[in-house]
């Protein structure tokens, strides 16, 4: 009998748990890479979309291009209403049913029936819609167009979510690039050769959507099993229809300051306000570009054993890149904006008094990205109506805070009600996820970043630029130390 079983079984024990911790690392590596191909895509389709601004402005008159970004604006809204959460549907389902082409053709054929009945209603209709909407320059032509775009659109969603599942991103990366690249291209042609004016915006749109729609023709002929099973669809509409208004409400929650602000305020504060919370874009890409990797990784993994120390763990790291990600818009933002950019600046002078926004939209969105972690339990649990819940009840909230701050602050009233809405939505969605799938998320160490980042950014804020280099280091230091620590918590 061995001398010291206790010290065995702590030696054991360790050793378990160090080859847990070293696989959870390949899958934290596999993750963040997983990541980084969303990002870089995401920021080169949004690079070739920025240049296309000065064709735009230089080709159409304001009254047009407002007509096009307003069409566009709404196609937001009717995506929504289109996929019926069809998408969370089949990525839920799909992981856990052995007819997964089942799954892909109920997903991907209601969605087509659905578009079909809807857009050739609209496109019927277009002629009585459009004064409804006063298109005056657009008119019956833009509403069809849309309509098109919309159902294009609708058809990829299944497909593009089958590639995130099987992890099959370069083909996602050069549908989205060939995508955006059809987009230019048409755009050209359309608006400045032929002269189409804003309906060649469209119907660039369009033709950019037919690539699309086109490059998802294999997923479909490869996956697609249809058998009918009653039980299993009603499940999957079960779980699908909820997620409508959580959708719907997050997208209000995304735009609906602007229209509020222009209503309790001016223009000029509109324009300022949304100039600054472009510049806010790096922390809104780490979210978004994040929420695009963990979904298929948590539904991928949800039913091991060590999948909550292991969600702890990707939640630990991501508020480490995201309070760097704060800092560093905070201290050099305002800095960057007045770097002379050929005759110019990054944005006009005239925008740079609401440079304070920046820092308070991206503490929202990390707000948010703390919710999209907690969004996983409903997602796990198929409890996908808390979604809603979260979302009106933030939405609501950020109502009241427009109405009741944007009077007394301006446009820093609206950016305020923006943190106060994200931060309803994560501790409504982090206090119900506790009850459906506990995870032993680590708040006191990520309270400690914050706070420390929170400290680094006020008094760094109004520094010289070598001050404001000084405490980029020190947090720097601070991340690396906590990094260091954290390689052991689980």
């Amino acid at each position: 009998m061995p001398k010291h079983p206790a010290k065995i079984e702590l030696s054991a024990g360790t050793r378990g748990r160090d080859s847990e911790l070293v696989g959870h690392r390949g899958e934290l590596r596999q993750l963040a890479g997983d990541t980084l191909l969303y990002a870089v895509t995401a920021a080169l389709v949004r690079l070739a979309t920025f240049l296309l601004t000065p064709l735009h402005t230089n080709f159409l008159h304001p009254a047009a291009l407002g007509e096009v970004s307003y069409l566009f604006a709404l196609l937001a809204f009717v995506n929504v209403v289109l996929t019926l959460g069809w998408e969370s549907a089949y990525m839920r389902f799909a992981v856990e049913q052995q007819e997964r082409g089942t799954v892909f053709a109920y997903a991907w054929a209601t969605m087509g029936a659905h578009g079909v009945l809807l857009c050739g209603l609209g496109w019927i209709l277009a002629p009585r819609i459009a004064p409804l909407m006063r298109l005056e320059v657009l008119g019956a032509e833009g509403v069809r167009a849309a309509v098109a775009m919309a159902f294009l659109d609708a058809l990829a969603v299944v497909p593009y979510a089958e590639l995130r599942l099987r992890r099959s991103l370069v083909w996602y990366a050069v549908l989205r690039l060939v995508n955006v690249g059809v987009l230019v291209l048409a755009t050209v042609l359309f608006v400045v050769f032929w002269g189409w004016g804003a309906g060649g915006v469209l119907w660039a749109g369009v033709a950019a959507s037919v690539s699309t729609a086109l490059g998802t023709i294999p997923v479909v002929v490869r996956v697609f099993r249809w058998r009918w099973r009653a039980a299993l669809y009603g499940e999957m509409l079960r779980y699908a229809l909820p997620t409508v208004p959580a959708a719907l409400a997050s997208i209000a929650l995304h735009v609906l300051d602007r229209p509020l602000l222009m209503l309790l305020s001016d223009a000029s504060s509109v324009g300022i306000y949304q100039a600054n919370y472009r510049l806010a874009l790096p922390m809104v890409l780490m979210v978004s570009v994040f929420e695009y990797a963990w979904r298929p990784f948590f539904l991928q993994r949800m039913q091991r054993a060590d999948a909550p120390g292991l969600f702890a763990r990707v939640f630990w790291y991501w508020n480490l890149g995201a309070a760097f990600v704060f800092v560093m818009l905070t201290l050099w933002m305002p800095l960057v904006v007045r770097l002379p950019l050929g005759r110019g600046f990054l944005i006009h002078p005239a925008y740079w008094e609401g440079l304070g926004v920046v820092p308070v939209v991206a503490a929202g969105y990390a707000l948010f990205g703390i919710y999209v972690f907690a969004a996983a339990a409903a997602h796990i649990r198929k409890k996908t109506e808390r979604l809603a819940m979260a979302m009106v009840l933030a939405g609501a909230v950020n109502v009241g805070l427009l109405v009741g701050l944007v009077p007394r602050w301006g446009y820093m009233g609206a950016a305020w009600a923006t943190v106060g809405a994200y931060a309803v939505a994560a501790g409504a969605m982090v206090w119900m996820g506790r009850r459906l799938y506990p995870i032993p998320y680590p708040w006191g160490r990520v309270a400690g970043v914050w706070g420390g980042a929170l400290v680094v950014a006020a008094l760094g804020y109004g520094a010289d630029p070598l001050g404001r280099v000084a405490w980029t280091l020190l947090m720097v230091g601070l991340l690396w130390g906590a990094w260091r620590l954290g390689r052991r918590w689980v």
